[in-house]
């Protein structure tokens, strides 16, 4: 496989401009009363954690909640407006009132349980939709010669791309993750740099930027080198996480050549394998 100029390429991703994937705000975020009081409904019901939605928003994204599952129930405020002091039995009240409009719309908000969202688990469509086959690449060597487990994705937020668990070499991508290839090479980088890691999920406001952009970084070259699409994306996201001038400059001191390691090994143990299997078998 011939490798492009990485040198060139990385100062590109700092450099030319990108574009924000809009798959980070597909799905509404919750809070996290709702987001635990979800996942219990899920866990009594002994169904996987997964990406929540009401049955409008999955129709949009073409899945189809499954006869006969039970919607999920969430906190939501409702307005309940007062009927103003001031109204007469007729409901025109007094001038006071009706000089002032206002008067008239005052209310309270209380929370209800509503019963109207499904989770991913309870819908049915076309799971890593997105997903494409890499001729040159392959993931499940790269898994094994890496040393590193992939899990169900188990997040209530649609919006987490992937996460990792580096401190014990294992990740999870979303099977709606809209760049799924870019998404697993972004994981691998944090399970080899960031091993002293716990949780990182792709797409989260986490504080360790740096760490962020050295695993995007490891994804563009890889995503670059393999002629995968995404490059735009990744660029706007690592640009955006060292957008400061302290961390920029500590990334473009500091972290090239991790990201340059990282992105070999990920390549090699999807490559070298594979070839090595087909010399085994001619």
């Amino acid at each position: 496989m011939e490798k492009p100029d990485w040198n060139s390429l990385f100062e590109q991703a700092l450099t030319q401009p990108g574009v924000m994937s809009e798959a980070y705000s597909v799905f509404y975020e919750y809070s996290l009363g709702n987001a635990f009081l979800a996942a219990c409904q899920l866990i009594a019901r002994k169904l996987p954690i997964s990406p929540i939605a009401t049955f409008n928003k999955w129709k949009e994204l073409g899945r189809m909640v499954k006869k006969g599952e039970k919607a999920i129930a969430l906190v939501m405020p409702v307005t309940v407006k007062s009927k103003s002091k001031d109204d007469g039995v007729d409901g025109v009240g007094s001038a006071e009132a009706n000089s002032n409009p206002q008067a008239k719309k005052s209310g309270h908000t209380i929370f209800i349980l509503k019963n109207n969202w499904f989770a991913l688990c309870q819908t049915d469509g076309a799971e890593h939709a997105h997903e494409v086959v890499i001729p040159k690449w392959d993931k499940a060597k790269a898994l094994a010669a890496l040393g590193i487990t992939e899990h169900d994705f188990a997040h209530m937020n649609g919006n987490v791309q992937g996460y990792a668990i580096p401190n014990e070499k294992t990740l999870a991508i979303n099977p709606l993750a809209a760049l799924p290839w870019k998404t697993i090479f972004h994981e691998l980088a944090h399970c080899l740099l960031h091993s002293a890691e716990a949780r990182m999920p792709d797409g989260e406001r986490l504080q360790k930027c740096i760490k962020e952009a050295e695993a995007e970084s490891v994804a563009y070259l890889c995503c670059a080198t393999l002629e995968l699409p995404g490059l735009e994306q990744s660029r706007a996201y690592i640009q955006h996480w060292i957008s400061s001038t302290e961390p920029y400059l500590e990334f473009r001191k500091k972290s090239a050549a991790r990201v340059f390691s990282a992105a070999n090994r990920i390549l090699k143990a999807g490559t070298e394998t594979a070839k090595a299997e087909e010399v085994g078998n001619e």
